[in-house]
């Protein structure tokens, strides 16, 4: 093995790593500040239904307790299509990274002679480098690092807790407007 190969190893290595940890971070970033989840209590619907998707079944409540369990809950169904959109940014964004410096610099990938001839070669690597880097690394790096609220800026909890209650207040604003005018939300 020359030193050039030996070089771009290390570089992919270190790229994979260092990108997977911006990418994990840029993730649960995200999640923090953007994708404010609302507990539920136990109990919180009086009737679920059962849906088929392709692979696996899912539930969904249908009949609610209170008109505020409904509205936390649409909300944080919403907050999991957000949560997809997020997943699905960080892929492409990673796919992005990858094949601009690809194309900046592709010997840092690819043998000298080998990347002009490849183009559908380099589109494959940068698809393969965006999963590893949007989707894979941020998993390693959340089973091995501890929840990220004991070692994030209390600041990003502060923006998580006053999202949190503005969207308990909108919530309890559509209720209180909805019983005014004598109908549920």
């Amino acid at each position: 093995m020359n030193l050039l190969e030996k070089h771009r190893q290390l570089f992919l290595l270190f790229y994979m790593l260092i990108g997977g940890f911006f990418f994990y971070l840029m993730g649960i970033t995200i999640d923090t500040i953007f994708v404010p989840n609302i507990e539920q209590p136990e109990g919180f619907c009086a009737e679920w239904s059962e849906r088929a998707f392709r692979w696996h079944r899912a539930q969904d409540c249908v009949k609610f307790k209170s008109n505020l369990e409904e509205l936390k809950y649409k909300h944080n169904k919403r907050m999991e299509k957000r949560s997809a959109q997020k997943v699905l940014f960080l892929f492409l964004l990673a796919t992005g990274v990858t094949y601009l410096l690809m194309v900046l610099r592709p010997t840092l990938f690819f043998e000298k002679s080998n990347y002009l001839s490849y183009t559908t070669g380099i589109i494959a690597t940068a698809i393969l480098m965006g999963v590893v880097l949007g989707f894979m690394m941020p998993i390693i790096y959340q089973a091995l690092l501890p929840v990220p609220s004991e070692w994030l800026p209390q600041e990003f909890m502060e923006i998580r807790r006053a999202r949190t209650e503005l969207i308990l207040n909108e919530i309890a604003e559509r209720i209180q407007l909805a019983s005014q005018e004598g109908k549920g939300p």
